[in-house]
């Protein structure tokens, strides 16, 4: 009896994605590892999602479905995923995308063959009309604590969407998603990588992350910023340095780099855009590049276009 216990919590919060929602969910259900559970959380839809919850839920009893009669933002029901789950690993993914058959036994595998706290895959961008690769790669990555945050900084193989990845669910102890924020998982997952000893990734495209207008951090892959989207990067930025510098001090330099490259690829880009209302924070990345200017110049991460940013700001006023 005891094999036959979930051994993956699969985290599904939905809002409002009828159209969405069946291939998702089938995705899901269609996997060769069929040991797991999903934690199906309705976070106040005003369509019919409900009702299509509840219709598979009745199908099949892997679903543990969880009705919020209030939508009070994506933070609330993964935390109420997350609290529900019952198996030692968990995954998270999103309502409108869907996922290859053989991805929960991939990462499963991954996990336990390396004795790991974290596994990933890779994916792609559906776009409707075409599918575009998204850190999809051929070699095995194993890496300890340190080289697991460093690669999550550099954004080359994985970053902290957390669609992808498989976490033993005890990473997540004392750790929520927070609420009123524009997008969650950057506050939260690189804690969660801080408290693995050993990830390792594989870029074996098995997810597809659809892409419409509907998509919530649609906005992010665009070129339109805006003020409080600045404000919370920025502010989490600055927090990430500060947790990580405490937390794991080999990490220090690479969190500290990330700060100021993202400030300097987002200046560039108000510039380059002409990102209306954001002044403010415009000259608050110029005033903190120009502050840290010795130091971001001789990073080993810096790049050379950097370099040349930094050398147009660095006695012209914002």
């Amino acid at each position: 009896m005891a094999n036959n216990f979930p051994k993956i919590s699969v985290a599904l919060v939905t809002y409002n994605r009828a159209n969405y929602l069946p291939k998702a969910l089938e995705s899901v259900l269609s996997q060769t590892f069929s040991n797991f559970e999903v934690i199906l959380v309705n976070n106040g839809s005003t369509d019919n999602t409900a009702e299509l919850c509840e219709s598979y839920a009745k199908k099949d009893r892997r679903i543990k479905f969880i009705n919020i009669p209030k939508n009070r933002g994506a933070s609330i029901g993964r935390n109420i995923a997350i609290d529900e789950s019952s198996c030692e690993y968990i995954t998270i993914v999103d309502d409108d995308d869907y996922c290859k058959e053989e991805m929960l036994e991939h990462l499963f595998n991954l996990a336990t063959e390396y004795n790991a706290d974290i596994s990933m895959c890779g994916s792609y961008n559906d776009f409707g009309d075409r599918l575009e690769p998204y850190f999809i790669f051929d070699e095995l990555l194993i890496l300890d604590k340190a080289k697991g945050l460093d690669e999550l900084l550099k954004r080359e193989k994985y970053n902290v969407a957390p669609p992808t990845k498989l976490f033993k669910k005890n990473l997540f102890h004392n750790i929520r998603f927070p609420e009123g924020v524009l997008v969650d998982d950057i506050h939260v997952i690189y804690k969660v990588f801080s408290n693995a000893d050993t990830v390792v990734a594989q870029g074996t495209p098995l997810y597809y992350f659809r892409k419409h207008d509907g998509n919530m951090t649609g906005f992010i892959q665009s070129n339109k910023l805006f003020p409080s989207l600045l404000d919370e990067y920025i502010s989490m930025y600055k927090e990430r340095t500060k947790y990580l510098s405490k937390k794991v001090p080999e990490i220090t330099d690479r969190a500290r780099y990330s700060e100021w490259s993202y400030m300097i690829s987002m200046c560039d880009k108000i510039i380059r855009y002409q990102c209306d209302g954001c002044e403010k924070q415009y000259a608050y990345m110029i005033k903190t590049l120009r502050e840290s200017y010795e130091e971001i110049w001789n990073m080993p991460f810096t790049t050379e276009k950097e370099k040349e940013f930094l050398k147009k700001i660095k006695f012209v006023e914002p």
